[in-house]
């Protein structure tokens, strides 16, 4: 038997189902992770240019065709669309090293003040965590005594290194200190007992005359790589409907040609929307 193969056919019209009116359950609004960007890409763009000297795109750049025709007399290379047919496809662009996200830098401030800078578990001791994960569990208490008992695991974090105190992590017993929002960046002042026992351990290098000072900024990688050991169980502790390291940007997804493209003016001259120069 001869099996009949399915032909997709791409279209810019909108997808409409008619099966009747339906009932929404409910609505979990999420981050892509950089796994779920690189499936909806179709191309890597790594490369800041458009056409060659002969007009045509060039491949992994800004207008490579098969996020779409570049121009009405070119075609898709994905699903071999024209100008008129083709909805669009969209790239991936990897970071090198992770960057905050400035639209979620507070929450990302809140979540290290109620961890350990080391091993990522949270500050509590065993006792109160548990107390407070009972009741985060607890099918009787609402969204909204949710996000006052996450309020108050962050006030009672908060208050345990406030000014120059420290606390120390009872699973790694790492020194822990304040964390504070900078100015686009992350601060973790350790306090006066840490510097004063770290000064003590190197006293005895003769070459080291002076006290040393500790870095205070936690540089987007660490944090990236603290949130990605937090256990699923903390999580839940902080009210996290999904794992915070989502929160940091390692990979950006490229709008495709169809929304942003890119056409040639009398002289030659190109012109392009602002968003090409924004990528």
């Amino acid at each position: 038997m001869k099996r009949t193969q399915e032909i997709i056919q791409f279209t810019k019209q909108p997808y409409i189902e008619d099966v009747g009116p339906r009932k929404i359950k409910s609505i979990q609004f999420s981050l892509f992770s950089e796994a779920e960007i690189l499936k909806l890409g179709e191309v890597e763009v790594y490369r800041g240019v458009y056409y060659e000297s002969t007009k045509k795109p060039i491949p992994n750049g800004l207008l490579d065709p098969r996020m779409g025709p570049p121009n009405k007399n070119g075609g898709c290379e994905t699903c071999h669309g024209n100008f008129r047919e083709c909805p669009g496809h969209y790239g991936y662009l990897v970071l090198t090293l992770p960057v905050y996200n400035v639209g979620y830098l507070g929450t990302v401030v809140d979540l290290l003040k109620c961890i350990c800078k080391c091993c990522s578990s949270i500050l509590l001791d065993d006792k109160e965590r548990r107390v407070f994960l009972k009741k985060m569990r607890n099918p009787r208490t609402e969204p909204l005594m949710k996000s006052e008992l996450q309020k108050k695991v962050v006030k009672k974090c908060t208050s345990m290194t406030s000014g120059q105190k420290s606390v120390t992590c009872s699973k790694c017993g790492y020194m822990n200190g304040m964390v504070k929002k900078g100015q686009l960046k992350i601060i973790h002042e350790r306090g006066n007992r840490f510097l004063d026992e770290f000064n003590a351990a190197i006293s005895h290098k003769i070459e080291l005359k002076t006290s040393v000072s500790v870095p205070p900024e936690i540089d987007p990688k660490a944090v990236y790589s603290l949130f990605k050991n937090m256990s699923d169980e903390d999580c839940e502790l902080l009210y996290l409907s999904d794992r915070p390291e989502k929160l940091l940007v390692t990979s950006i997804p490229v709008p495709p040609i169809a929304i942003r493209p890119s056409v040639f003016v009398d002289g030659g001259t190109q012109r392009s929307y602002a968003i090409i120069f924004v990528l």
